[in-house]
């Protein structure tokens, strides 16, 4: 597969009960197809990968590659607290017709980046499907340096990286360090533009699952070389991480879909909005051009 353009990392929607709302991932998808996305990513941090059991799991990727039955790629996120761990997840997710796996870091114990290197040759080397390098050193507490990016770049089952550490310096050391066959995907919308002026193939984004066409506008606007709309568009995707004031990506993008009769509320507990922020969040989303109220919103 080519990795490039503006996937997003959809949330994964819950029942009251916490399993996964088939109906509501079906409308995720929906409302990311229809605003042009040019690939999506089931299981991601925003789809919340580690609250997910392997039935969750099933569930989650069976219903997003069923609904988009071809249309775009599908990526599934992979990550666990070990490397044996991570490639089981990973050889379940290739046994389906995704496109490749977007593989975590092990979380909780402190890695060396020679445990880095490993790990992630290790998960290439397990899997037939292509591998997307994910590093967010907010999450997992180990980042990966553009050293040892350059070196699994050079693995032929690696095709590119998800850079979420939100770090204009690191985005750009990791386009020094790697080919231009490599994918470097920006993880943060409010380094798109810029990311992709310097090389970047596309963005992988959570607020692609809220924003979807706000996201896709902002790189078809520098694809076809039109700057002044490029750089008003970015004006407004800058915001997207705002989000963060509110909590996590998770609960918060999911109380706006269920404003937009997307998906329910409910985030793997424990989880959920906290009270007292509906109004300042819909101020947010009214920055970013969306108007979120009693009826379905146009994002």
């Amino acid at each position: 597969m080519e990795l490039k353009g503006v996937y997003p990392a959809m949330v994964t929607p819950l029942t009251p009960d916490e399993n996964v709302d088939k109906a509501g991932m079906r409308k995720v998808v929906r409302f990311c197809l229809e605003a042009g996305v040019h690939g999506v990513v089931v299981l991601g941090s925003t789809g919340e990968f580690p609250a997910m059991d392997d039935t969750m799991r099933q569930d989650a990727i069976e219903t997003v590659l069923d609904e988009v039955n071809g249309k775009v790629p599908v990526l599934i996120g992979c990550g666990d607290t070990g490397t044996k761990k991570t490639i089981k997840q990973v050889r379940a997710a290739v046994e389906t017709k995704a496109d490749g796996v977007l593989v975590a870091l092990p979380y909780y114990f402190p890695l060396d980046q020679g445990a880095v290197e490993r790990h992630f040759k290790m998960v290439a080397d397990a899997s037939t499907k292509p591998v997307v390098v994910y590093n967010f050193p907010q999450m997992t507490k180990i980042p990966i340096a553009p050293e040892t990016l350059a070196k699994l770049s050079a693995h032929p089952n690696i095709i590119g990286v998800k850079d979420s550490a939100n770090d204009f310096l690191n985005l750009q050391r990791f386009l020094d360090v790697t080919g231009p066959q490599f994918s470097v995907m920006s993880g943060s919308p409010a380094l798109g533009l810029s990311g992709y002026q310097l090389g970047a193939k596309g963005g992988i984004y959570a607020g692609g699952s809220l924003v979807p066409k706000l996201c896709v506008d902002v790189y078809a606007a520098w694809l076809r070389g039109d700057m002044k709309s490029a750089v008003e568009l970015q004006k407004k995707a800058a915001r997207i991480p705002l989000i963060a004031q509110f909590g996590g990506n998770a609960p918060v993008i999911k109380f706006v879909l269920s404003k937009m009769g997307i998906c329910g509320p409910t985030a793997a507990a424990p989880m959920a909005l906290n009270p007292g922020l509906e109004e300042k969040i819909f101020a947010w989303m009214r920055s970013l051009g969306v108007e979120v109220g009693g009826k379905a919103a146009k994002a």
